[in-house]
């Protein structure tokens, strides 16, 4: 009939355009990932077909592998935390999506440092500027990014505390996360220029 036809003309410009779509965010993740130390790995985009529905006949199903020798699977089967921390903030960074408010990233810095990090660190500023972006890290160089800064403690009882650090007191938290001295002349010296860095 002629609205089966019709239904499955507008099905159709709806694949088209998710065919388009999913190219080209996967080009811009793959370029995140590859800053982020996934320079390897390969990240696809493809249309499962299902039944007609309000959504078109086909839904879009990543599929995700750390190497580029390696066949893409299921990002929840092959994907580590750390990896589907980072997929995650490339995916927001290829996508920015208006309509989320807060995002959280926990491990998102697991197996990284040096100038990862630091591109680490700049990708998660640049999301921030969308909304709010929690991300919880043992790396100096991505907590110098952050707008504010909290330092969790956990006292010999158990208790935890939260603490802002603002000023010397940040400085003295960079240098502790990068040396393990945070007193250290050096380290409050590499502190301060990686938190201008940062801020630059």
């Amino acid at each position: 009939s002629r609205s089966r036809a019709e239904v499955g003309e507008r099905a159709e410009a709806l694949r088209s355009a998710r065919r388009a779509t999913a190219s080209a965010v996967c080009g811009e993740v793959a370029a995140h990932l590859s800053d982020l130390g996934l320079g390897s790995a390969r990240v696809e985009i493809d249309l499962e077909e299902i039944g007609p529905g309000s959504n078109g006949f086909d839904r879009p199903v990543l599929r995700f592998a750390s190497d580029s020798r390696l066949d893409p699977g299921p990002v929840g089967s092959v994907a580590s935390g750390g990896e589907l921390s980072r997929l995650v903030l490339a995916l927001r960074l290829a996508t920015r999506s208006e309509s989320t408010t807060t995002l959280v990233f926990d491990e998102v810095d697991t197996g990284i440092g040096g100038s990862t990090a630091l591109a680490m660190g700049r990708k998660l500023r640049a999301l921030s500027k969308g909304g709010q972006v929690l991300c919880v890290t043992h790396l100096a160089q991505v907590a110098a990014y952050a707008d504010t800064h909290y330092v969790v403690e956990r006292a010999d009882s158990g208790v935890a505390s939260v603490r802002k650090v603002i000023d010397e007191a940040r400085v003295t938290e960079i240098s502790r996360m990068l040396a393990g001295q945070p007193e250290s002349e050096a380290g409050q010296t590499a502190a301060a220029e990686l938190l201008a860095l940062a801020t630059s």
